[in-house]
C-alpha cells in the first residue's frame, strides 16, 4: 500500500507578514522550504495539503522527468508541487488567485537558485475567467484538491479545454474525505471530456491521483 510522504521537519517563523512557519519536505532528491500560514483570511491556498504531496510522491515514484517540458499548474496554494516540477527541469506557470502570488513568489525564492528562475512564472488564473491570457500548448497541466466544490467544476473544465490539446498530460489528486460526493461527481464530469484513469491511491490519507488526456 502507497504511504504518502509526511513534513520532514518544520520551524516556526516570527514576524512575518506571510508565514507562521516553515516546512520542509525530502522528494526526489530535493530538500524543499515551504512557508505556510494556516490561520491566514486567504484560506485553502496557505497550507500543504495531503493531495499536493501525493502528485509529489507520485512524481518521485514513477521518476516522471519534466526536462523541457511545457507545464501549468492551476490553484498551486503554496506552489510546492510546481517548485519541484520546475526542480526536475520544467518550465513553469504557477497560478492562483491574485492575493496569493505573493506567497507563492516567496516560496519559489526559497527554493529555485535565481539561475533558473527563468523557467518560473507565477500568475493569476481565475478558473473560467482569465484562462484566455494563456496558451493551449502545454504538456502538463497539474493540480491538486481544486475539484472540491461542484461550483467550481464547470470554470475548471472550461480552462481545461482552452490550456489543453490531444498531447496534453493532466494529473490530477483529491483528497476524497473532503467532500467525497462532490469531488467524485466533479471527476466524472470531467471524464466526459477527458480519459481518465486512477493512476495512485494513498488509502491511508484518501488522497487518490488521476491522469487524464483529452478525448478525440
Amino acid at each position: 500500500m502507497a504511504k504518502l510522504m509526511e513534513k520532514a521537519s518544520w520551524q516556526r517563523i516570527k514576524e512575518d507578514d506571510d508565514f507562521t512557519w516553515k516546512e520542509f519536505y525530502q522528494t526526489c532528491g530535493f530538500h524543499l522550504e515551504i512557508g505556510v500560514n494556516p490561520l491566514s483570511r486567504l484560506g485553502f491556498g496557505t497550507t500543504v495539503w495531503g493531495a499536493a504531496l501525493g502528485l509529489c510522491q507520485y512524481f518521485e515514484k514513477e521518476r516522471i522527468q519534466f526536462s523541457d517540458k511545457k507545464v501549468i499548474e492551476l490553484g498551486a496554494g503554496t506552489g510546492i508541487v510546481s517548485i519541484l516540477v520546475a526542480l526536475l527541469g520544467g518550465d513553469v506557470t504557477i497560478t492562483d488567485k491574485p492575493e496569493i502570488l505573493k506567497q507563492i513568489e516567496r516560496n519559489v525564492s526559497f527554493n529555485v537558485a535565481p539561475s533558473f528562475k527563468h523557467r518560473v512564472k507565477v500568475r493569476s488564473l481565475r478558473w473560467g475567467r482569465d484562462h484566455h491570457l494563456f496558451p493551449s500548448d502545454y504538456d502538463y497541466i497539474l493540480g491538486s484538491d481544486i475539484v472540491t466544490f461542484h461550483q467550481d467544476v464547470p470554470f475548471i473544465l472550461e480552462s481545461l479545454l482552452h490550456l489543453s490539446n490531444e498531447k496534453t498530460i493532466v494529473y490530477f489528486a483529491s483528497t476524497m474525505y473532503y467532500n467525497q460526493q462532490s469531488i467524485s461527481e466533479g471527476h466524472l464530469t470531467l471524464s466526459q471530456y477527458f480519459e481518465t484513469e486512477l493512476v495512485c491511491r494513498y488509502e491511508a490519507k484518501d488522497v487518490n491521483v488521476y491522469k487524464m488526456f483529452r478525448k478525440l
